[in-house]
């Protein structure tokens, strides 16, 4: 009779050793947790619309600078100048224009 507590006893070890090396983190287990990848920076002098807002807010241009204006919401928009310097017209849902700037200067995005 003595032998059945042990064995108890042993298989509970057994069966708790199993639980915490098959929870142990294995970092070359492709169903774990895993770290979000980084969004991809825009490209140099490129303005990004996403989440109806432009990005960067500033774009420092030298002379004869062209800017892309990536669109990555789902409709269209459209980049224009207060003053009269650009006008992109519609940029489709995924899609991109650029201008081309005759003199240098700083761009602030609203």
């Amino acid at each position: 009779m003595q032998k059945l507590p042990v064995l108890l006893t042993f298989l509970l070890v057994i069966l708790t050793v199993s639980m915490f090396v098959g929870c142990s983190k294995d970092s070359s287990n492709p169903y774990g947790p895993s770290t979000p990848a980084a969004p991809t920076p825009a490209p140099p002098n490129t303005v990004v619309l996403s989440g109806m807002a432009f990005g960067p807010a500033s774009v420092t241009i030298a002379k004869n600078t062209t800017i892309t204006w990536r669109n990555n919401d789902g409709m269209a928009h459209t980049s224009t100048s207060d003053t009269g310097v650009w006008d992109t017209g519609n940029i489709s849902a995924g899609g991109s224009k650029t201008t081309t700037f005759a003199t240098a200067g700083t761009l602030h995005i609203p």
